[in-house]
């Protein structure tokens, strides 16, 4: 039989199909309910990348760095500086692909500038964390000295409540506006009265209790569901002070007529607490200034491989300037 390379392609393509089912199956065979696939050499596989100096494929390289620069920093979400990072070409942390269309170009300052450029990028990125931290520090300082003037304020007032409330010599009885004579049990059902029926987000007055306005106000759903009634007792400073921790009236006639006293004897807990957060911003104030005293300490290495970098680029540029002005020889066939 005469073996033609036309009979030798009919030979490949009718084979191969078959090969390609048989390898298959035996993938399936193996993979089905009670078999067993065997591993081999710790189920590793060597991924080996290729390259050939000063071909097109410094061309193909340098494509897919391109794509790599994009990609890897925008998915990790740790775009931070100026430039984007190269990262490696494996897992193992190896030779990033600028560093390798270096070698495939056969320039090796163009590889020296490609390692600059990535210790460069680390930098910073470190600086760019660090200034970071610096400006967050600064804000805080700034949020927690105003958050401290404000405590500050609160804080007085209500001690100007308590001590208000303290002072008073007169009569303490809970009085309703269109209830002025009334037990206290009456003076309850009336305030439940008013928290069935009243409806609106506006502060309305319901009475007062030793020279201090009581008040109700409705709160309503995102949806604009009515949810409840929450009441109230202002201050002598003009702070309102609610109900219990809801605003609820107690379930109790009697409670409820009391609850404006109720709600006043919480002051010094009230107090205290204002204290406490003071102390908590105050003391975290020295440490975040000392985060915002630091110093960067590689600025100057920075600096430096900044105009290392400049001035290898400069002779980059310089050397492909003389290939271009290099005449070009033509070979003419006899």
């Amino acid at each position: 039989m005469n073996v033609t390379f036309e009979n030798l392609v009919n030979v490949w393509d009718a084979q191969i199909p078959n090969l390609l089912v048989e390898l298959v199956n035996h993938a399936i065979f193996a993979t089905d309910k009670g078999n067993t696939v065997k591993f081999w050499g710790g189920n590793v596989v060597d991924i080996i990348i290729y390259g050939t100096e000063k071909t097109l494929d410094a061309y193909k390289f340098n494509l897919l760095r391109n794509k790599q620069l994009f990609i890897n920093q925008i998915n990790n979400g740790t775009i931070a500086v100026r430039r984007i990072d190269e990262d490696s070409m494996d897992e193992n942390t190896g030779m990033n692909f600028a560093e390798f269309v270096a070698v495939l170009s056969g320039n090796m300052d163009l590889l020296n500038k490609a390692k600059l450029d990535n210790r460069i990028m680390q930098l910073e990125k470190e600086q760019a964390i660090f200034n970071k931290e610096r400006y967050r520090a600064e804000r805080k300082i700034a949020k927690n000295e105003q958050d401290i003037e404000v405590t500050m304020q609160a804080k007085q007032r209500m001690s100007e409540d308590w001590a208000y409330y303290n002072g008073y010599q007169g009569e303490r009885k809970t009085l309703l506006l269109n209830l002025q004579q009334a037990t206290a049990e009456e003076t309850g059902r009336e305030l439940h009265k008013i928290a069935k029926s009243y409806r609106s987000e506006a502060i309305g007055t319901v009475g007062s209790y030793i020279g201090l306005n009581l008040s109700v106000r409705s709160e309503y759903h995102y949806t604009g569901v009515f949810e409840r009634n929450i009441f109230l007792v202002e201050g002598k400073s003009g702070l309102k002070y609610k109900c219990g921790l809801s605003g609820a009236l107690p379930l109790g006639f009697a409670d409820s007529a009391a609850y404006p006293q109720a709600t006043l004897d919480k002051l010094p807990e009230l107090i205290r607490r204002q204290q406490e957060k003071i102390d908590q911003l105050a003391n975290e104030i020295p440490t975040l200034k000392q985060i915002v005293s630091r110093r960067w300490n590689k600025t100057a290495e920075l600096d430096a491989l900044k105009q290392e970098c400049k001035e290898l680029q400069q002779k980059i540029d310089n050397s492909l300037k003389e290939l271009e002005q290099q005449p070009v020889v033509t070979a003419i066939a006899a």
